[in-house]
C-alpha cells in the first residue's frame, strides 16, 4: 500500500485539470490544449480533444512509468460556466486508468484579465485503495501585450488518501512566436502536509500543424528524488487534436 500511495501522490492528470485547459493552455496542469470550442444549436460551446504523448508528465512526475499515454476529454461552456470530463491511462500499482470531472466559473475582471474558480475530481478505476481526490482551484490570467501570464492555486483537504492537505501553486506564461508557433513555460511548487514538498518547472514549444491540431515539445524537471526516475528531467513530445 505504501508503494501505491507514493506513486499515487503524483496522480493528478494532465487532462484532469482541463478546467485550466479549457481556459488557459499555458498551465502545466492543463495538458495538451483543446481546439477552440464550436457552438451547438443550444447555444452552449462544446469542445472535444484527443491527445497522445511520449510520456504522461504532470507537475513534473511521470504518471505512465515513462511510457506513452493517450488522453481524451470533453468540455462544455455556457456563459462563464464550464464543466467537463476526461480520461487517460496511468501506470500505478493496481491502477491502469484515471477519470476526471470538473466544473467552474470564469469571471472577467476587466480588460484581458479573468478569474477562474472551479473544482476537480480525480478518480481511479478499480483502485485497490481509496485515493480519489477533489481539488479546489483558483486561477488568474491576463496578458502583457501579446504575452499571456497567469498564476494558479489548487488545494485539497485529502491528498490522495493521505488524510492530509495538499496545495499546488504555479506561475506560467505563453509567448506567440508567429501565427502557428508559440513558446510557454511554468514554475510550480507542490506542498504536502504529510511531507515531500518539491519544485517543478517546464518549458516548451507548440506548433499548430493544422487548425485544431498541435504538436508540443516540452522539457520537464523537478528538484525532488522522492519519486526516483519518475521525477527526472525529460523531454516529452505530444500531439493533440480538438474539434
Amino acid at each position: 500500500m505504501k508503494r501505491l500511495l507514493t506513486a499515487s501522490l503524483a496522480g493528478l492528470a494532465m487532462i484532469a485539470a482541463a478546467p485550466a485547459s479549457a481556459q488557459d493552455s499555458m498551465n502545466e496542469s492543463s495538458g495538451p490544449p483543446a481546439a477552440d470550442p464550436v457552438e451547438d444549436a443550444s447555444g452552449m460551446d462544446v469542445s472535444f480533444s484527443l491527445a497522445a504523448a511520449t510520456d504522461y508528465v504532470f507537475r513534473g512526475i511521470s504518471q505512465s512509468a515513462e511510457d506513452p499515454a493517450v488522453f481524451a476529454a470533453v468540455s462544455i461552456k455556457a456563459g462563464g460556466f464550464y464543466a467537463g470530463a476526461g480520461t487517460e491511462n496511468v501506470d500505478f500499482p493496481g491502477i491502469d486508468q484515471e477519470y476526471d470531472l470538473w466544473a467552474g466559473y470564469v469571471l472577467p475582471l476587466g480588460g484581458k484579465t479573468a478569474l477562474d474558480v472551479g473544482v476537480v475530481r480525480y478518480g481511479y478505476i478499480d483502485s485497490p485503495v481509496d485515493i480519489d481526490t477533489v481539488e479546489i482551484k483558483a486561477a488568474l490570467s491576463s496578458s502583457i501585450g501579446k504575452t499571456g501570464v497567469g498564476v494558479a492555486g489548487y488545494w485539497t483537504p485529502d491528498y490522495f488518501g493521505t488524510d492530509d492537505d495538499g496545495f499546488y501553486a504555479e506561475a506560467n506564461m505563453r509567448q506567440p512566436l508567429g501565427d502557428k508557433l508559440s513558446m510557454s513555460g511554468a514554475v510550480g511548487h507542490q506542498w504536502i502536509s504529510a511531507g515531500g514538498d518539491y519544485l517543478t518547472w517546464n518549458a516548451g514549444l507548440s506548433y499548430a500543424v493544422l487548425p485544431g491540431a498541435n504538436v508540443d515539445i516540452r522539457y520537464h524537471d523537478t528538484d525532488t528524488g522522492a519519486f526516483g526516475t519518475l521525477a527526472d528531467a525529460r523531454l516529452v513530445g505530444s500531439f493533440s487534436i480538438g474539434f
